[in-house]
């Protein structure tokens, strides 16, 4: 499974690998819109603006998404089984698992909380 991967602190003007593991990705951010059917999305100010700047357009979990067309630069690490995911919290301490910002490929965060493997 593939995560977004960060440390509790961030720098404003650098990306720097917030772990061994991690591998800078470009990922497909999910742009929703809080309307739930295309026909209502059709009457929206934002309409031409979302159809333009995205693919994949489609109702989705009582609103509409799209696929963005222009991607972002992330993070990621695999993580593929709960021994390994215990295995990366041992290695860098305390860690926080929690939704992401949507995309495409990965919407779950590991965040390292922890000051080990610094």
């Amino acid at each position: 499974m593939k995560f977004i991967v960060n440390r509790r602190t961030v720098s404003l003007v650098e990306s720097k690998k917030p772990c061994d593991e991690a591998r800078e990705e470009l990922l497909t951010p999910l742009d929703y819109r809080t309307v739930k059917t295309l026909d209502e999305a059709r009457k929206k100010i934002w309409y031409k603006d979302w159809i333009k700047g995205g693919v994949n357009h489609r109702e989705e979990d009582g609103a509409v998404v799209c696929d963005r067309k222009v991607k972002e630069k992330q993070w990621v690490v695999d993580v593929d089984s709960l021994e390994e995911l215990i295995d990366f919290q041992g290695k860098y301490g305390e860690i926080m698992i929690s939704n992401s910002s949507p995309y495409k490929e990965a919407r779950t965060e590991i965040r390292i909380l922890g000051v080990k493997g610094i």
